[in-house]
């Protein structure tokens, strides 16, 4: 009995020492065994209770989100809700619908969780390793000097195996583990990034699109108007018969210009429901942002069917001699007349020194440098020896006699090493380690050079775009001249429609000038990492 206390307590020791080495603790080997005894028992009860709970949540999630497929939403057709019954979906709310609903960030976060688990892989070398065995032996003895015997004998043995310590080899791919998970930590982030960019520029490409529909809009009304202008001139023997033909043909080209721009717009609404993976079966409203303010009521404005589009009554103006003015139907303050504009208010070397400070991709490459670094450690350490102790139990019993044996016992050893093959794995990694490093120099310069081209990129169109405003303004008094001009007979059909196409690639370009900023906002604020 005195032999097999001794014997029973070390057994307990090396249980405790399996157990504390699989809780996520930075010093596992530096910790003592008794620390475990030390341990409330009532505590230690409630911590298994709360984890038992904990895993059972945790598989009833997996397992739904498992069997859950994308839910796809009805494909639209028909007439659409009026647009007073339709909600608003602001540029932020977009992208939070999109980062919960986005299936390749949730493939990232299950890199993360693949991750997490190579460390509990690792931890579990300090873990016992059981071994259990049954064997039945028969032994038949023939000779002409002795007796003719047989015996039978029935046994088994159990038994536990724990590594002790091997000299840091276990805790350095426990620190690579560690490193991986906060490397795919860093890549979910820069996924991240990615699924913002792509809502937010389609998100403007919806707003850009609705623009130009005001202006494909009010180029129908001033055509239309322009085209029943010149037929009653003619009528009065005013105009010629071409000026009534250019007038029509310029309103077909208006119409047909119109469709195609409700066509823009219906593609950039579905792209941006692919990039938010959008499953309600209802539709939403877009909504200014802060750089991107041309007016519409939000575009709350119902688009006419352009068969129907004529300016309003008491908007038109007439000449003394009562003919009808153009420029009288225009609605040029919808689209510039409370635009803001906000520069950003941050210097160049601001940008790239929150880059080299925020991008998730150089960080995650670094994490790979010390993931190198503590690789190579592990390979180093293959020289040094492990410490393991065992302690097995076994019975037998024969025709005769039977046994019961228990053994304890601790050994030391290097088991087999290969010098010359541990040399060249050596080698190997420190070439590793070397790319890792590279890989972070070439992560640096590549930022510190994408940021400074995009931030030159967004002042030259900062610059650009005040500009842009002053010539639209420009052009539509131009235009207003020109419809006077017309309207007394001083110039001809050709000088008017010249001045209205030039007024209205002025508005067309100023949106595309303001789409292109916030673009290049966008890609800049992508490049440093910011959200």
């Amino acid at each position: 009995m005195k032999k097999i206390t001794p014997v029973i307590l070390l057994s307990f020791l090396i249980i405790a020492q399996s157990v504390f080495a699989i809780e996520e603790n930075e010093n596992v080997t530096k910790k003592s065994f008794f620390n475990f005894f030390k341990k409330n028992k009532t505590k230690v009860e409630n911590q298994k209770q709360e984890q038992s709970q904990n895993k059972k949540q945790n598989k009833s999630k997996k397992q739904q989100f498992r069997i859950q497929e994308i839910k796809l939403p009805e494909v639209k057709t028909g007439k659409r809700l009026p647009l007073n019954q339709l909600s608003i979906m602001t540029i932020d709310d977009c992208v939070e619908y999109a980062m919960t609903h986005n299936p390749n960030l949730r493939v990232s976060q299950e890199r993360i969780n693949a991750a997490k688990s190579g460390i509990g892989q690792e931890r579990a070398n300090y873990a016992p390793k059981l071994t259990g065995r049954v064997n039945y032996n028969h032994n038949n003895n023939n000779g002409t000097k002795i007796l003719n015997s047989q015996e039978n004998s029935l046994g088994f043995n159990v038994g536990i195996s724990e590594m002790i310590w091997d000299f840091g080899r276990t805790t350095a791919r426990i620190n690579m583990a560690k490193y991986d998970t906060q490397s795919a930590q860093y890549d979910y982030d820069f996924d991240v990034l990615g699924v913002i960019y792509d809502v937010k520029i389609n998100y403007y490409k919806v707003l850009s699109a609705l623009a130009n529909l005001d202006i494909y809009e009010q180029n129908v009304r001033i055509n239309t108007l322009n085209y029943e202008r010149t037929k009653a001139m003619f009528d009065e023997g005013l105009k010629s018969k071409i000026d009534v033909v250019n007038a029509e043909v310029n309103l077909t080209d208006s119409k047909i210009q119109l469709v195609e721009g409700q066509n823009v717009l219906e593609t950039a609404l579905i792209a941006l429901k692919n990039s938010m993976y959008y499953e309600e079966d209802t539709d939403f409203i877009v909504q200014n942002t802060e750089n991107f303010s041309f007016l519409k009521a939000d575009y709350r404005k119902k688009v006419e069917s352009f068969t129907t589009i004529k300016p309003p009554e008491e908007t038109v103006k007439k000449t003394p001699d009562g003919l009808i003015m153009l420029s009288s139907g225009i609605e040029h303050r919808d689209i510039i007349q409370n635009f803001e504009f906000k520069p950003m208010t941050l210097s160049r070397k601001e940008a790239v020194d929150e880059a080299l400070t925020l991008r998730p991709d150089l960080k995650s490459n670094e994490m790979l440098v010390l993931v190198q670094n503590e690789s190579l450690k592990a390979i180093k350490k293959q020289y040094m020896p492990e410490i393991t102790g065992d302690l097995t139990w076994g019975y037998t019993k024969s025709e005769s006699t039977y046994s019961s044996p228990l053994q304890l016992g601790a050994s030391i050893g290097l088991g087999s090493i290969n010098p010359y093959g541990i040399h060249y794995q050596v080698k190997e990694g420190e070439s590793y380690l070397d790319i890792a490093l590279h890989n972070v120099n070439i992560s640096k310069a590549d930022i510190f050079w994408e940021v400074q081209t995009n931030y030159v990129n967004m002042r030259q169109l900062e610059r650009k775009i005040p500009l842009m405003n002053l010539k639209v303004k420009a052009t539509l008094e131009n235009f207003e001249l020109a419809d006077g001009r017309y309207s007394v007979g001083l110039n001809n059909y050709v000088e008017l429609q010249d001045a209205l196409a030039n007024y209205n690639n002025s508005q067309l370009n100023f949106v595309e000038a303001v789409f292109n900023y916030n673009v290049a906002r966008e890609t800049l604020l992508k490049s440093m990492g910011v959200r």
